[in-house]
């Protein structure tokens, strides 16, 4: 990595400029999808130690949660491609499960709408929008932290409301697990956060091809001037 690509990376993540339309940018959408869908059934089982007051004492109990990395994804998207390309890796995700495979998390086609995770995935869109849209102004730890809190807090509030709507029409014989929702919250700040932290460095590595391919072309396009003498 030279210094002229790394001053542009520079450029690109500090003075906002938006992410460019090219092959590269398309490739890397087309891969975010892939991993999206990867994510959806992937199942990670976390154990980790935690301090609890017992009887005799404080101590140190195990505890396991298991992750599925689908949120955390979302947000290393929003980070990598920002809001707009983000945006159509959401929607290519959607129209897959519509109509070419059950690539939900509980199914696919027309009919998810009237399953409450539907909700869920809706909010995909939004915390894509607001997580790409926060980081795009500044790419520091501060607004890392806080477009992880937004963008899961959006996405729950989405499959909050959603599946309340679905009650009211009598849609859905499932309704959230409301008892476990914040520790669900808490999971997927954290890891949301590392995966934005995580982002950084891919986005500086694919940064390359999203961002030179514009240039290539142009300098195929441009004439050949031949001195003469």
């Amino acid at each position: 990595m030279n210094k002229r690509l790394v001053g542009e990376y520079k450029e690109f993540i500090f003075r906002g400029e938006k992410t460019p339309f090219s092959l590269g940018t398309l490739s890397v959408v087309i891969f975010c999808t892939v991993l999206l869908i990867v994510a959806t059934f992937t199942k990670l089982d976390i154990t980790y130690l935690w301090p609890a007051i017992g009887e005799d004492g404080l101590s140190l109990v195990t505890k396991k949660y298991q992750l599925v990395p689908q949120i955390p994804v979302i947000m290393a998207t929003a980070a990598i491609l920002g809001a707009r390309f983000g945006t159509l890796v959401m929607l290519l995700y959607l129209l897959t499960g519509f109509f070419l495979w059950p690539v939900f998390g509980f199914g696919g086609g027309v009919g998810y709408v009237k399953s409450y995770f539907f909700g869920y995935i809706l909010g995909f869109f939004t915390a894509n929008i607001f997580a790409g849209r926060i980081l795009s102004h500044k790419y520091n730890l501060m607004n890392m932290l806080y477009a992880s809190i937004i963008g899961v807090l959006s996405i729950h509030m989405c499959g909050i409301l959603y599946s309340f709507i679905l009650e009211l029409f009598k849609f859905s014989g499932v309704a959230p697990n409301f008892q476990t929702l914040v520790s669900h919250i808490v999971y997927d700040t954290i890891f949301s956060f590392v995966a934005i932290v995580l982002a950084k460095p891919v986005k500086y590595i694919l940064w390359v091809s999203m961002k030179n391919e514009p240039k290539r072309q142009k300098i195929l396009k441009e004439p050949i001037i031949q001195n003469e003498g």
